[in-house]
C-alpha cells in the first residue's frame, strides 16, 4: 500500500493547479539527511532556489570532544511510472535524474546511488530490481529511458512482463504502441563522513529542480474560487497585492488573445526537515531569472536584493513547513515555450 499511496500523493500534489488541460506534476525534493549524527548541529545553511538550479551550503558542526561518523544521504523523490500522471523529472533518461552533485569542504568526493525498483502485488510492494537488471532495462520507470532496452526484447517476453503488471502498453491513434513502465522507483545517494571533534564540515548539494506547472495561468482567473485562492495563500503566501497583479497578466493575456505572447505558471518545492532543531543562520535567496517574471512564497524578514532574487535570513531558525515558490511568467509567442 505503501507504493500505491506513492502514486495518491503525486496525483494530490497535481489537483491545486488542475484548472488547465496541459499540467506538470513537480517531484518534491531537498535536504540533505545525517543518519547516526545526532551530536551533530547545522550551524548555518544557505539555500538558493531558482527555476535551473537549486544549491545548498551546509555547515555542520561536531561540538563534542570525539570525533563523529555518520551517513550524509540525499533522497532523490521516488518516481512513480503510471502512463497517466505527467511528472516533470529533469532528465528521464538517467538514474541520478536530478543531476545531484555535492562536495565536501570544497572538494569532489564519491557518493554512492542506491536505487530500489517495487511493483504492488495483493497490496504489498514486491521488490523486481533484479529482474529489471537481468533483462537489461533502466530503473528509472520512464519511457525515455526503457523504451530502447525494450525493443531489444522479443515481442512475447515483452507481453509476459504486460502480463506481471510490470509494463503497460499504450496504444496510440497512429498506430504506435508505447510499453509504458509501471513500477516505481526509490532512490538515494549517499556517503560515510568524518566530522572532526570542535571542528565545521562545509558540505554543498546542488540539483536541478523538478517544476510543476501548466501551460495557463490559473491564478488571477476571474473563475478562481475563493477556496482555491485561500490554497495558493496558505502554500505560496500570495497577498491581494500579489493577487491583483496577477489578475492584471491574466486580462492582458486575455485581451491579447495568446496571439503576442502566453502567460503561464510554473512551481517549485524545496523539503526541509521538520525536528531536527535549529538552524544557527538560515540564509534563503529565491532567483526568478527574468525581471519581468512574478515569484511569491512564505519567507520572513524578506527583503530585494537584486532586480530577480529576494533574500531572507533568519537565526536560530525552526523549519517547521517545506519553500513552496510560484512563478508567473510570460514568454513571446516567436520563442519555444517551455514543454509540458
Amino acid at each position: 500500500m505503501r507504493i500505491l499511496s506513492l502514486v495518491l500523493a503525486l496525483l494530490a500534489a497535481s489537483s491545486l493547479l488542475a484548472r488547465a488541460e496541459e499540467t506538470d506534476v513537480a517531484l518534491r525534493a531537498g535536504n540533505l539527511v545525517l543518519e547516526q549524527g545526532g551530536a551533530l548541529t547545522l550551524a548555518a545553511e544557505d539555500l538558493y532556489l531558482s527555476e535551473q538550479e537549486v544549491g545548498a551550503d551546509y555547515r555542520f558542526r561536531n561540538p563534542t570532544g570525539a570525533d563523529i561518523e555518520a551517513i550524509v544521504a540525499f533522497p532523490l523523490p521516488a518516481i512513480v511510472g503510471a502512463p497517466a500522471t505527467a511528472v516533470s523529472i529533469p532528465d528521464p533518461t538517467q538514474a541520478n535524474f536530478l543531476a545531484f552533485n555535492a562536495t565536501i569542504d570544497g572538494q569532489a568526493v564519491p557518493w554512492q546511488l542506491d536505487q530500489h525498483a517495487f511493483l504492488v502485488r495483493n497490496g504489498q510492494p514486491v521488490e523486481i530490481t533484479d529482474e529489471l537488471g537481468t533483462l537489461g532495462i533502466p530503473l528509472v520507470p520512464t519511457v525515455a529511458a526503457t523504451e530502447v532496452p525494450l525493443r531489444r526484447l522479443s515481442e512475447p517476453r515483452r507481453h509476459a512482463l504486460i502480463e506481471a503488471g510490470f509494463l503497460d502498453r499504450q496504444v496510440h491513434k497512429d498506430g504506435t504502441i508505447s510499453d509504458v513502465p509501471f513500477w516505481t522507483l526509490k532512490s538515494r545517494s549517499w556517503r560515510r563522513q568524518i566530522f572532526p571533534a570542535g571542528h565545521e564540515v562545509a558540505i554543498r548539494q546542488s540539483f536541478t529542480p523538478s517544476l510543476g506547472g501548466q501551460s495557463s495561468l490559473s491564478f488571477g482567473s476571474p473563475d478562481l474560487g475563493p477556496s482555491q485562492m485561500a490554497r495558493y495563500a496558505d502554500r505560496f503566501c500570495t497577498d491581494p497585492a500579489f493577487a491583483r497583479a496577477a489578475q492584471a497578466l491574466y486580462r492582458r493575456a486575455s485581451a491579447d488573445g495568446s496571439r503576442s505572447f502566453q502567460a503561464y505558471e510554473r512551481y517549485l518545492t524545496y523539503l526541509l526537515p521538520a525536528g531536527t532543531g535549529p538552524i544557527g543562520t538560515f540564509k534563503l535567496i529565491v532567483d526568478k531569472g527574468d525581471p519581468s517574471t512574478m515569484v511569491a512564497f512564505c519567507g520572513r524578514d524578506l527583503k530585494k536584493t537584486g532586480p530577480t532574487t529576494v533574500e531572507s535570513v533568519v537565526k536560530d531558525y525552526v523549519p517547521s513547513r517545506d519553500i513552496d515558490v510560484l512563478f508567473l511568467k510570460c514568454a513571446s509567442r516567436v520563442s519555444a515555450l517551455p514543454p509540458l
